[in-house]
């Protein structure tokens, strides 16, 4: 009988923890996978509104698309450390790039202490939309 006891004693000693290691693990995976999606739609939706500013100057839509992006990622990111977010408008094109870390608790690994610091990089461009030159003329001469 003390062979059985002492047989599930060693048992849950190497399985608890190895548990706990791989549900944490998960935890943390589904948690990185969704600071990616959310900085990825934050940089979307800001593109996508900078690049419907056909005739504005590129710093003014810089501004702009970096204030959304920035709201967007102060309300929707979690457990991420402050990021840095890029923008930058040519006569073309409007491109934003977000980089920022996720760290995850520290995990004891066979004696030594590691804490794991996962990449959070992210890039959106998008074509810069411009209205007809026709429409543009048009405005022009009725003075709209």
């Amino acid at each position: 009988m003390r062979k059985i006891k002492a047989m599930m004693t060693i048992e849950a000693v190497i399985i608890l923890p190895l548990t706990l290691m791989i549900s944490m693990l998960i935890i943390w995976s589904g948690l990185l996978l969704y600071n990616r999606t959310a900085a990825d739609y934050a940089l979307s939706v800001a593109v996508i509104q900078a690049a419907r500013q056909a005739e504005w100057e590129n710093e003014k839509i810089a501004s702009l698309a970096k204030d959304k992006a920035v709201e967007l990622l102060n309300s929707r990111m979690v457990i991420m450390e402050e990021g840095c977010v890029d923008i930058s408008v040519d006569i073309d094109s409007v491109e934003a790039a977000y980089s920022g870390r996720m760290r995850a608790p520290v995990f004891p690994t066979f004696g030594d202490v590691k804490a794991f610091e996962w990449k959070v990089e992210i890039t959106r461009k998008t074509p810069r939309l411009k209205e007809a030159m026709t429409v543009r003329t048009l405005k022009n001469i009725s003075g709209g």
